[in-house]
């Protein structure tokens, strides 16, 4: 791989290892561009840093979107030893990198929800009747669209403690549902 000639500098394997993470990190989406700028000084030249990061990151996502590439044809400017550790944290993260690769998939088709956050306040009455105490529970769902890390949209919902425990029953019964059928697949 001809961006990744910035590799052959690197004679420490655990500056390598690092960079190799980083790699995955600006892959998957831990780290952005402004981030990882932040890193390439210690590097080295940051144009080329970036450069092997961009390489290396489409190179991981073509190999787990793609059984069939090999690391050693690749690499051929790399010694066995630096093309055994690129496939050691390869393997060592493909999980993380495939669940990464299957969520931007799905987010394309529906949002996901990419995190949550709640807030329970007491009301202490409203302008028609003062002792109407309520607990009221606002959720805010950040939504995943596109597959986009930058396109996230929010949706905010308020309930009180009944509509909550449905909201939540229902969100239990999706998940076992899901477990089923998940188990059902396995067994096939």
């Amino acid at each position: 791989m001809k961006d990744c000639e910035f590799l052959l500098n690197i004679d420490n394997k655990e500056i390598l290892i690092e960079i190799l993470n980083h790699s995955i990190d600006f892959l998957i989406g831990n780290r952005n561009e402004q981030k990882t700028m932040h890193l390439c000084y210690k590097y080295g030249c940051p144009d080329d840093f970036m450069l092997t990061i961009r390489a290396l990151a489409r190179f991981y996502k073509n190999t787990c979107c793609d059984a069939g590439i090999d690391i050693k044809s690749e690499f051929l400017n790399l010694t066995p030893e630096l093309q055994k550790i690129i496939e050691i944290v390869l393997d060592t993260r493909r999980s993380e990198i495939t669940r990464y690769l299957i969520r931007q998939i799905n987010a394309q088709d529906n949002p996901l929800v990419e995190s949550f956050d709640w807030d329970t306040r007491l009301v202490m009455g409203d302008s028609s009747y003062a002792h109407n105490y309520r607990l009221l529970t606002t959720l805010t769902l950040r939504l995943l669209s596109s597959g986009d890390k930058k396109d996230n949209s929010f949706l905010h919902m308020q309930m009180d403690e009944k509509k909550l425990n449905d909201f939540i029953e229902a969100i239990d019964e999706a998940l076992q549902h899901e477990r089923t059928n998940t188990r059902n697949t396995y067994e096939c």
